[in-house]
């Protein structure tokens, strides 16, 4: 399974989630009914898990994020920004990936998907994360 696929396709799900200001499971299951992606099964396994999980836990994503933010609120970070914090706040609180490894796969989706700088900011908020949890 390719995890860096999986969460590619997730940061699509929770992308258009944040654009249309649609529920994410209610953004999964419109993505699963249309999808042309050629996903195996554990990668759209992968994708239900974290949105699902993501669902559950947004309030708790979303306070951790708000308290990580130096100088910007939430509100005002771009959606592609927006999109791969809450992921990857996800997975660092609530599964049991390495740190290094979910900071690494969302800055490089940062270079691809975002501007210039969307990569330094998203790694600072996320180091942040990082200590926060592990106090």
């Amino acid at each position: 399974m390719s995890r860096r696929v999986a969460r590619e396709e997730l940061f699509k799900i929770v992308f258009e989630s944040e654009l249309t200001e649609v529920k994410i499971d209610e953004t999964l299951a419109s993505y699963m009914l249309r999808d042309e992606t050629n996903l195996n099964t554990n990668e759209k396994e992968f994708i239900e898990k974290y949105s699902n999980g993501m669902a559950l836990n947004d309030d708790k994503i979303t306070e951790t994020l708000k308290s990580n933010i130096t100088g910007w609120s939430l509100e005002r970070i771009g959606n592609v920004e927006k999109a791969l914090l809450k992921i990857a706040t996800y997975e660092v609180l609530f599964e049991d990936v390495p740190a290094e490894i979910v900071v690494n796969e969302v800055v490089e989706l940062a270079k691809k998907y975002g501007d210039e700088k969307s990569h330094e900011f998203i790694n600072g908020v996320l180091a942040k994360v990082v200590v926060e949890k592990n106090r």
